[in-house]
């Protein structure tokens, strides 16, 4: 649900029909994203890692969506597996973890990122380093 709302909804209306440049539009929704998941945290310290962790995913998710052609189903798959890890292994009590989470999640964000370029090298990103904050991504979306 939370891919749907975040990604499909915010992001996808900030981004893909209003306009905005990836970086704010990212931003918006993984604010929201990570103020959702603070409720975790138990110390000030804690909750501060628990929205940088989520506030990071948001934004990870948000180009993961983008990059794939606005697939949806790439973020959500992956949110599903990431959360399921958490149930399945007990590998943490909240979203920052321990060593094993953040290894998993680590090579998780490393293998979706060298994939994506990979599979998009020929092409060319969608989000480059003009996209991110000073120009609008509407035509090359399109």
């Amino acid at each position: 649900m939370e891919e749907f709302l975040f990604r499909g909804f915010l992001f996808g209306l900030l981004f893909l029909k209003l306009g905005w440049c990836f970086i704010p539009a990212a931003l918006i929704g993984a604010l929201i994203f990570g103020l959702g998941h603070v409720y975790q945290g138990n110390a000030f310290m804690e909750t501060l890692g628990i929205f940088f962790i989520t506030a990071m995913g948001a934004v990870w998710f948000a180009w993961l969506y983008i990059e794939w052609n606005e697939n949806l189903w790439i973020p959500v798959f992956l949110h599903i597996v990431m959360n399921l890890s958490w149930l399945l292994f007990d590998i943490g009590e909240n979203a920052l973890g321990d060593l094993a989470a953040n290894l998993f999640r680590t090579i998780t964000i490393t293998l979706t990122i060298v994939i994506t370029i990979y599979w998009h090298r020929e092409k060319g990103l969608k989000i480059g380093k003009k996209e991110l904050i000073w120009q609008n991504i509407q035509s090359r979306v399109q």
